[in-house]
């Protein structure tokens, strides 16, 4: 089974975007289940490829990885699409190769994932710091405290209680309210000053270039280990010299492949090439290359992402009328059924019926219909499941704010409702949605229909099954009989904040889908 931590919902809302160049690494499982206007490329594309693919596709977003986004690579996304705001998302956390200012003047937004690799990042570090018998050293100096430095620390403290941590910090934080094991210093020299066990993780911003010079690698122990997941260049060309001639101390160092190779080159330049050195370093990419790393990953930038478009279609939808018509849909009008009549069943009619379909609602599952279970929520509380790890609270905050501006425009396009979002009775919502579907022409069955029904049902129309109270629950599209999940149990929740956002949601994928087909037979 491949692993995806990316969310349905998110990959549905992405789906209605324009095209995604994405050239930055992803998990087998995303790569899997992406919708189809994610164009995946080679991280390793070469420049006049990636222009070219920026001008055939025009993608109003693009996710990449460590490459150098410069002046062409933003100017031929500029005039490929000169319309309209574009985005470009960094899988990771460094913008060190971005060009920002042109991307500020261009009209680009840049956004980036922080601290989503740092536990991976940590647990690679504490491996290299152990001694031969597996246990980690009494005392170890920790570079830096950014998202990789906390969680480093608080995995030695938690692996080991007799661990003892030095951190250098340039803000010079007092450790009281951290641990009593752990010291906070700012001064490099004192930190390093007999060192065995160093771990480097700092950021290569301001002054940080070439940092680390030969007198600071002379002050730790001969016999150390120097653990390093920050880029090459924090170290100067004397501090790499007394590590290549050094005949005990170790540096294991990870970063990107290109980072590897253009530090050989450097070494070998300098005359003291880094498969010659006394004391052999270990070269790896493996700190944030896991599978499980690569997810988390995917699943932080497919939220922003998805973001994104949740923005763009509550704009469309904030752009037309919500008035339910009065008048019944035409005889020649396409057709769609819903399977479920609680809120989230009602609130898809709604949205098809304002798109000018004949709506036909079922009665769901008794247990899972949501008909007649206590008051219907207006928002939803974040819930705490792993599967969504901690983008969920993000996702609800964001999902709330925008469903209740639609909330605010039904109401006020349809004031027989009665409600108002600070104060709403349930059934009076309820009441007054289903009484004017009805009068829209809206035909409610209580038949109910098992899945081969579904299935036969799905040929000759769209049926969105809305129903919730259970972990395989939630709305699906199903077509021709293959069911297409769009938000799951994880996600699920019968509220109307998030019930408008999914109603809204499955009529643009629907009506996309439905242009397609029409468009094969033309």
């Amino acid at each position: 089974m491949l692993l995806s931590s990316v969310p349905p919902v998110a990959a549905s809302l992405i789906a209605t975007t324009g095209n995604i160049l994405h050239i930055a690494p992803a998990s087998r499982g995303w790569k899997a289940r992406a919708p189809d206007n994610v164009v995946f490329l080679p991280p390793t594309i070469g420049k006049q490829a990636l222009l070219i693919q920026i001008g055939l596709l025009r993608p109003s977003m693009m996710i990449v990885g460590g490459q150098a986004i410069d002046a062409d690579v933003i100017e031929q996304w500029r005039i490929s699409h000169p319309f309209g705001d574009l985005h470009l998302i960094r899988r990771g956390t460094s913008l060190d190769n971005v060009r920002l200012n042109l991307c500020e003047s261009k009209g680009i937004r840049v956004g980036n994932t922080p601290g989503v690799e740092a536990s991976h990042v940590a647990v690679y570090i504490a491996h290299w710091l152990k001694r031969a018998d597996g246990s980690l050293p009494p005392d170890i100096c920790v570079l830096g405290y950014g998202n990789v430095g906390k969680e480093l620390v608080k995995r030695l403290l938690d692996r080991d209680p007799e661990v003892r941590v030095k951190v250098v910090d340039r803000h010079g934080r007092s450790a009281g309210n951290i641990n009593r094991r752990v010291s906070f210093v700012e001064d490099w020299s004192e930190a390093l000053e007999g060192a065995c066990a160093v771990a480097l993780c700092l950021s290569l911003k301001g002054d940080a270039a070439y940092r680390i010079e030969r007198a600071l690698i002379q002050r730790m122990d001969k016999v150390a280990r120097l653990v390093c997941v920050s880029k090459p260049d924090i170290f100067s060309d004397d501090a790499l010299q007394t590590l290549a001639i050094a005949e005990h101390t170790q540096l294991v160092l990870d970063c990107a492949p290109g980072a590897l190779d253009a530090f050989r080159m450097r070494t070998q330049a300098l005359g003291f090439s880094v498969s010659t050195w006394r004391k052999p370093a270990t070269l790896t990419t493996h700190a944030a290359t896991t599978e499980a790393c690569q997810c988390e990953l995917d699943c932080a930038v497919s939220v922003q992402v998805s973001l994104k478009a949740l923005h763009g279609i509550v704009r469309r939808t904030r752009a037309q009328s919500l008035m339910i018509p009065a008048q019944h849909a035409s005889a020649d009008a396409p057709c769609v059924s819903i399977i479920g009549r609680g809120i989230n069943g009602l609130l898809q009619a709604l949205m098809f019926r304002l798109a000018n379909y004949r709506v036909t609602v079922y009665e769901g599952s008794q247990a899972n219909d949501g008909v007649g279970r206590g008051a219907v929520m207006t928002t939803a509380n974040a819930q705490h499941d792993d599967y969504l790890l901690l983008a969920n609270p993000y996702l609800t905050d964001e999902f709330n704010g925008v469903g209740i501006e639609l909330f605010e425009k039904l109401l006020a396009d349809n004031p027989s409702i009665d409600a108002s979002a600070d104060g709403l009775e349930s059934s009076c919502f309820l009441a007054g949605i289903t009484s004017l579907l009805l009068r829209s022409g809206v035909e409610f069955t209580p038949k109910h229909l098992g899945l081969v029904q579904i299935a036969e049902l799905s040929r000759e129309q769209f049926v969105i099954t809305a129903q919730g109270g259970g972990a395989l629950d939630g709305i699906s599209i199903v077509h021709c009989a293959a069911s297409n999940l769009i938000v799951d149990g994880a996600t699920y929740s019968e509220c109307i904040t998030l019930g408008l956002i999914w109603a809204c949601l499955v009529q643009e994928i629907i009506q996309a889908k439905a242009a397609a087909s029409s468009a094969l037979y033309q």
